[in-house]
């Protein structure tokens, strides 16, 4: 619980990725359309420098409820110590982000950190505090933290490599 008034919680959730910090940086930051199926819109509305946007983007996600979309300022950074990379997101304002879909949802705190562990591996952690707008802070309470752990899995997932079927066979 975060001291702020707000009933919505903050939560974090973690898994190890087969690729390193920087290439899971990369896969969150603009291949979102790789392991996110509710992902169906986005645009860079503002560039301030290299490591900063204001970004806007749309998903269609728990129909039947109405499709939302986030305006967000997020920045990056790649060069912290030991190898790590971060991510971190607040909603926003912006006048050039007019509503793309039928509720506007608020991120009240986003932060993907990306751990080098060793072996071209990364353990990526989010730690969030998103509003969808629509649910009770009962539902945010018991469900909220299964969407956060299941974004980080198709996350992981995306850097599967896909299986061929049938046996293995030496040539």
């Amino acid at each position: 619980q975060v001291g702020d008034g707000n009933p919505l919680r903050l939560w974090k959730a973690s898994v190890e990725v087969e690729a390193p910090p920087s290439v899971v940086l990369n896969r969150v930051l603009r291949e979102r359309h790789l392991w996110d199926e509710d992902f169906l819109q986005w645009k860079v509305v503002e560039s301030l420098d290299k490591q900063t946007e204001v970004y806007q983007y749309v998903l269609n996600s728990m129909a039947p409820h109405p499709v939302r979309d986030f305006v967000v300022l997020r920045t990056w950074r790649t060069d912290l110590p030991k190898g790590m990379c971060m991510l971190v997101a607040i909603s926003v304002e912006h006048e050039e982000a007019p509503l793309m879909g039928a509720v506007r949802a608020i991120v009240m705190d986003s932060q993907y950190l990306i751990e080098p562990c060793g072996s071209g591996k990364a353990r990526l952690t989010h730690i969030c505090r998103i509003d969808l707008k629509g649910h009770s802070p009962e539902w945010y309470n018991k469900g909220f933290g299964h969407l956060c752990a299941a974004e980080v899995a198709r996350i992981r997932n995306s850097f599967q490599p896909l299986i061929a079927e049938g046996p293995e066979t030496k040539i």
